[in-house]
């Protein structure tokens, strides 16, 4: 049975519906499924009926942007009960997400006189869902400044409005609400944080980590080398740990990103490679 927890729909910069997200894992045998879209979680319900439709298992899940070392980290919350801390820490980095794009209008603004750029204009902008992204990229390619959506996403560091400048929730406290809603915290995208060429470095930021209470690690990515698969792997079977896998597929958004392919069947992995025990016990 193959099983993909990481991937995002309309709800969040993905162009997919959920009914259709489903519908594509259905036609490639996938068996068990959890949409992990960006700091909400509100396509849940119709994603939860459209697997039981179809015969799928599905996992509650939820994709937060976090604050660890100076970075921004993604965390990957499952099988958890909504509860108010959970879903405050979520509409904070929803916020900051929000204050990014607008301190880039306010900084590309004097760049661009003659597209006459403002935070309102572009807080009210028409967001097309079934395009992907998010607001502010749909309205940059609208007024000429950009080309593509994904030129939009470069201005961000560009303008000095990257992740690291702004007080995304630290991940302790994010691990701490997801553990009181009743979940289960793993990280996302290990390739994207860290080097599995310095293995002592990375030991030491998954011991940090798991001492603030982490209960896995997605060690099935598109991006994950085989190095970093397999000290992963070791190191959660090791401990007891959760292994997870995922696409992180957008649909027609973000289907490559430097210079790899994301996509739901990029990566094939079967149940009895994972360790998800508690999860499926806990829907």
């Amino acid at each position: 049975m193959l099983v993909d927890l990481h991937f995002h729909t309309c709800f969040s910069d993905g162009t997919m519906a959920p009914e259709e997200a489903v519908q594509k894992a259905a036609a490639l045998s996938f068996g068990v499924l959890a949409v992990a879209d960006h700091n909400t979680d509100e396509g849940w319900p119709r994603f939860s009926a459209a697997c039981r439709e179809l015969g799928i298992r599905p996992i509650r899940g939820m994709e937060i942007d976090c604050s660890y070392d100076g970075r921004d980290l993604h965390l990957l919350a499952y099988g958890f009960s909504p509860t108010p801390a959970l879903a405050g820490l979520a509409a904070k980095s929803r916020g900051l997400l929000l204050r990014m794009s607008d301190d880039l209008i306010q900084r590309l603004a004097p760049r661009y006189p003659d597209r006459g750029l403002t935070v309102e204009e572009c807080r009210g902008w028409p967001f097309d869902p079934a395009a992907g992204g998010w607001q502010c990229l749909q309205y940059l390619l609208a007024k000429g400044v950009t080309a593509t959506l994904a030129e939009g996403m470069a201005l961000y560091p560009r303008f000095g409005c990257d992740y690291s400048r702004y007080p995304f929730p630290p991940i302790g406290d994010v691990i701490e609400a997801v553990h009181g809603a009743g979940g289960r915290a793993v990280l996302a995208h290990p390739c994207n944080w860290f080097d599995a060429g310095e293995p002592e470095a990375l030991a030491a930021h998954l011991n940090a980590l798991t001492g603030m209470g982490l209960d896995g690690i997605e060690c099935y990515y598109p991006a994950n080398s085989p190095e970093m698969t397999a000290f992963c792997c070791q190191y959660c079977r090791d401990r007891g740990m959760l292994i997870t896998a995922g696409s992180d597929d957008h649909g027609a958004f973000g289907k490559n990103h430097h210079g790899l392919t994301y996509y739901m069947g990029a990566v094939r992995v079967d149940l009895s490679q994972l360790v998800l025990k508690e999860l499926l016990e806990s829907e």
